[in-house]
């Protein structure tokens, strides 16, 4: 089983008609996502490889039942983006959107915490579940399908012990790249609680980074679990 992502999650992509929101959305589809949207304002009823486009995430949900979106747009607009994903009853929004202003992201994450939905990122690559979703903008070929969790700080560190993982035998359940900026969603102590509940989760992989306290806390969890 996976965490956040499976077969059934219904993606949209705000930001689709821009370079890298449509570049990554035909990727996504390519792997076996069920992208079923994509949002950018004024530009409803175009589509980008045979996804179709909305004027707001409200419109992409209604039409599509949408339940996961992606963010593909400008720092600046990052922040309404992801409030306006929350608003729209979106339930898991991953920002992949870098250089994030700092406070923009503390008012955002509120929001959405108070919405009941899920923030991972900004500033991160999003997460994968092999063989039945992948969101954000991983290199599809190095993951299998297996029983490691992997959770990581860093993009690259990422792909790196993925493909040692993957080359002996040790298939992932969900990789989720939580981003290295100082505020983001989802958490190390979340992410270690859904892949403990998770019980083709056999095992665990976490990889962290300079800087903060993250994996303290982490190691502070598992000690006290």
């Amino acid at each position: 089983m996976s965490i956040l992502i499976n077969k059934n999650t219904r993606l949209i992509v705000q930001g689709i008609t821009g370079r890298d929101g449509g570049f990554h959305a035909t990727k996504m589809k390519a792997y076996g996502t069920n992208v079923v949207g994509g949002t950018s304002p004024g530009k409803a009823g175009q589509e980008v490889n045979g996804i179709p486009v909305f004027n707001t995430v409200k419109d992409a949900v209604e039409a599509t039942q949408a339940n996961t979106s992606v963010i593909f747009v400008p720092a600046a607009f990052a922040k309404d983006a992801m409030m306006e994903a929350a608003d729209a009853g979106i339930q898991l929004i991953i920002c992949i959107t870098e250089g994030v202003p700092t406070l923009d992201v503390v008012q955002a994450y509120n929001y959405i915490q108070q919405k009941g939905a899920k923030l991972i990122g900004p500033n991160c690559p999003g997460l994968i579940s092999p063989e039945e979703s992948m969101v954000g903008i991983m290199p599809t070929n190095i993951f299998k399908k297996g029983g490691t969790g992997v959770i990581s700080r860093s993009g690259t560190l990422t792909y790196e012990v993925v493909y040692n993982l993957t080359q002996k035998g040790m298939g992932q359940s969900t990789a989720v790249g939580v981003g290295g900026d100082p505020i983001v969603g989802l958490y190390f102590q979340d992410l270690l609680e859904m892949f403990q509940n998770d019980p083709e989760t056999d095992s665990i992989a976490i990889i962290g980074e300079i800087g903060g306290d993250a994996e303290e806390r982490a190691a502070e969890y598992i000690k006290l679990t």
